[in-house]
């Protein structure tokens, strides 16, 4: 047996007829490419981080506050316990305080006078001007004008039950009226209206000796005439003389009870004498 030629090789692998895979070479390293990108990467680290840093002091109060949104809301919204103090102005209050309301306007009185020496209805509306001389000139108070035209209809009058005239001396509001709705007369003369008296409602049907409106009722007493109420001898009732009657008001607003049992119907013509 001979041996083989000293110069034979092994044969390669079979690879199907194709030239064998060469492995790729290793990239060349470039020390100077290497450099250049980590200089400019530092170099871009350092630039966002402060930023990014700022952005983040930023953007995390912002989400934290709209993430607290809704529970803010509930909380300002939500009604708090009315045994627990709130604070208002820096001060501590209780919670169940009255919150003002709209101002509501005095009811309109059902009945009222006009003023002394008035001019008969629908003239006195026609000459009267609502200057209000005699609401400023009235030393009682008790002649009033609305401002809002609603109340005696936008005319001067007077709420007997509230303020009656008192039959002043000066009678100013006819000596102060401009436009003569308001004509000067004598006291006796006035006639703004006549008292009514509810025999049911008053205390002497009960048996009470209440003379209250006799006491102030200035006819018989201040003026020298006959009085316009008196006491009648067979019933014991308060009796009303309508043609002496001024119709002041001052029985009305001094009468205990409640509504009052004597009333004053605002003038609407000539009267008897004699009365129930």
């Amino acid at each position: 047996m001979s041996d083989p030629a000293p110069d034979s090789q092994p044969l390669p692998p079979d690879t199907g007829g194709n030239p064998p895979a060469t492995p790729p070479a290793p990239a060349a390293s470039d020390p100077r490419a290497s450099g250049r990108r980590g200089f400019f990467a530092n170099a871009l680290r350092e630039v966002i981080t402060p930023v990014a840093g700022l952005l983040e002091k930023r953007i995390t109060p912002v989400l934290s506050a709209i993430e607290n949104i809704p529970a803010e809301v509930e909380r300002l919204t939500a009604p708090p316990p009315l045994d627990q103090p709130h604070v208002i102005g820096g001060h501590h209050a209780p919670r169940n305080l009255h919150l003002p309301t709209a101002h509501t306007p005095k009811a309109l009185p059902e009945r009222y006078l006009r003023p002394p020496g008035a001019m008969e209805a629908g003239r006195f509306e026609q000459v009267c001007s609502t200057c209000g001389a005699c609401v400023a000139a009235c030393p009682a108070g008790a002649i009033q004008l609305d401002p809002n035209g609603l109340a005696g209809d936008g005319f001067p009058y007077i709420v007997a039950r509230d303020q009656p005239c008192v039959v002043c001396e000066s009678l100013a509001c006819m000596k102060s009226c401009p436009s003569g709705a308001l004509k000067l007369v004598d006291r006796a003369a006035i006639r703004m209206g006549v008292a009514a008296v509810d025999a049911l409602m008053c205390l002497r049907n009960s048996g009470e000796e209440c003379t209250l409106c006799l006491d102030v009722c200035p006819m018989g007493k201040d003026f020298g005439e006959q009085p316009a109420l008196i006491v009648s001898t067979e019933t014991g009732r308060v009796r009303v003389r309508k043609n002496i009657c001024i119709g002041c008001g001052l029985c009305e607003s001094r009468c205990p009870t409640d509504p009052a049992a004597i009333t004053i119907l605002p003038e609407k013509g000539e009267y008897d004498i004699i009365v129930a």
